[in-house]
């Protein structure tokens, strides 16, 4: 007679309980397979490797400055780093340099910057000062540069002066184009430079130069140029003697004008006046005092004559 047997079996989790022994199931649980399964997966290795602890490292950073107290505290840590780095030796500017400037280029530089100094590299802007000395009419470009030694180099590049202009304004300096670089306060400051006058002078300066160069025999009386009417120049020698031209052809009638000029003495007469308006009727103005004393003159002698 056979005797009966049972085949108990029964599993936990991964062990499986048969016939009265435990025996352990090699596969994995359903938990730690849907783990492995999303580890495999490169984001979700990325949001665990990297943005877990960037998430705390925020959360702690942003609890920690929610606080007016811990907040003040970061700020005053960057601002005392901050000042001491700009206070190393090796990034202060003691001393600025100035090439290619004039002397009243250079006063405006100077009094505009000069009191900076000195002054941390961290705190100058150097591109906001190139651009303010490139906005100076008489400038056409600036190159701003800090040197070694503690020095700001300020290198210029300016349009030269061809005349001197006066207007109701007062005096102003004009380059050969006429672009009017600046006000200028005394004409001694600039006496190598022609001296024009009169509205719209800037806009002839070729006749100008033309009519100055043909001034060359009296350069030494020469005071300036006035343009009369926006037509024609009037040429303002010394003690106020006064060269009328015509509008056309200036030149020709300037050098008539010389000519006689030196063959009657004229521009040592007491002349104000030597009109070449009209080339074919020159005429002379005589000064108030030379023609009063010239009608007593005229006066004595024809008293004279009647007494005779």
């Amino acid at each position: 007679m056979q005797s009966l047997k049972f085949n108990f079996k029964r599993s936990f989790g991964n062990s499986v309980i048969q016939n009265g022994s435990v025996s352990v199931d090699p596969a994995p649980s359903l938990l730690s397979y849907r783990f492995q399964r999303l580890w495999l997966t490169p984001l979700f290795r990325v949001l665990i490797r990297i943005g877990l602890p960037i998430s705390f490292i925020f959360l702690f950073v942003v609890m920690f400055l929610s606080k007016a107290e811990n907040l003040d505290y970061v700020r005053s840590v960057v601002n005392d780093a901050h000042v001491s780095v700009q206070s190393q030796s090796e990034y202060q500017l003691r001393t600025l340099s100035l090439e290619g400037a004039s002397p009243l280029l250079e006063q405006d530089i100077q009094t505009k910057f000069g009191s900076l100094f000195p002054v941390s590299t961290f705190e100058l802007n150097l591109d906001e000062m190139r651009i303010w000395i490139e906005d100076i009419p008489s400038v056409d470009r600036a190159v701003v540069m800090v040197s070694t030694g503690g020095l700001l180099s300020i290198k210029i590049m300016e349009m030269p002066a061809a005349f001197v202009w006066r207007d109701v304004d007062g005096l102003k300096l004009v380059s050969g184009s006429g672009d009017i670089l600046r006000n200028i306060a005394y004409r001694a400051d600039f006496g190598h430079l022609p001296l024009i006058a009169g509205e719209g002078a800037v806009d002839v300066l070729e006749d100008a130069r033309s009519i100055i160069s043909h001034a060359n025999p009296i350069a030494d009386r020469l005071r300036g140029l006035v343009r009369v009417g926006q037509r024609r120049w009037n040429l303002i020698l010394l003690d106020g003697q006064t060269i009328a031209l015509p509008e056309n052809s200036p030149e020709l009638a300037l050098s008539q004008a010389i000519v006689l000029g030196q063959a009657q003495n004229l521009f040592e007469r007491d002349i104000s006046l030597i009109d070449f308006r009209d080339p074919s009727r020159p005429t002379l103005r005589i000064r108030p005092a030379a023609l009063s004393h010239m009608k007593k003159s005229i006066k004595e002698m024809l008293l004279e004559g009647q007494n005779e």
